[in-house]
């Protein structure tokens, strides 16, 4: 599964490094800058892993917002592309190759773990979350941005950059995953108490007020705790 997951990703980092380069115009750049800039405010340290980078954008955000960034991914050739993105705007972001389900840190190394969109793709996420809880530091801190979409259908209506085949591909690892039968952010929180995190918080409206979108607009819910 995990070579079907790396293959299908890195044949979307072309598309994907495209729409992300595009979005630097966009408002909604400052807005997620301006988001980060308040998480600096209260973590106690500024060391950040982002787990599931893709081509940097995120990672270059919080670079910008003051924090010393370590980014991984499980495709290659999205952190080759990452690479060259934050070399592009003169960035300094540590970019590895990386299964999120084995990170390659010491215990006790990190004060922020934050993550978009990406737990949804994990064949073990119990596994992923303790592996976040352990490369924290004591009172470090998880974010995690993701949508309930088990029983979501992918398209290509919103998803036009995607190469040929690639919904299918996506849809049939999606209905493979174990997490997609769960009902989230309701089985998060369960795992996340399960491997020891505490002050554990859901934020359903999450995206869309960072972004100042309408809230009936669909967007993504944000997962927020602590290890102990």
């Amino acid at each position: 599964m995990i070579n079907r997951i790396t293959a299908y990703w890195n044949d979307r980092s072309a598309s994907w490094r495209k729409e992300r380069d595009e979005a630097w115009s966009r408002p909604e750049t400052e807005r997620w800058l301006d988001f980060f800039k308040s998480v600096r405010s209260q973590v106690t340290g500024n060391k950040v892993l982002e787990v599931g980078t893709a081509t940097g954008y995120f990672a270059n955000i919080m670079t910008l917002a003051g924090f010393e960034v370590t980014a991984v991914d499980l495709s290659p050739q999205m952190i080759e592309y990452a690479n060259l993105v934050s070399q592009e705007l003169e960035l300094n972001v540590d970019y590895q190759v990386m299964d999120a389900q084995t990170l390659q840190f010491e215990a006790n190394t990190f004060d922020l773990v934050f993550t978009r969109l990406m737990t949804w793709t994990i064949p073990d996420l119990e596994k992923c979350y303790r592996e976040m809880e352990r490369v924290l530091k004591s009172g470090g801190r998880l974010i995690n941005l993701d949508a309930d979409f088990g029983k979501t259908v992918f398209s290509t209506e919103r998803h036009d950059e995607c190469p040929s085949g690639a919904i299918d591909q996506i849809n049939d690892i999606k209905s493979a995953l174990e997490i997609s039968a769960h009902q989230r952010p309701a089985k998060d929180v369960e795992l996340l108490e399960t491997v020891g995190f505490g002050a554990i918080e859901i934020d359903i409206d999450a995206q869309n007020r960072i972004l100042g979108l309408p809230f009936e607009t669909e967007g993504l819910f944000m997962l927020e705790a602590v290890k102990k």
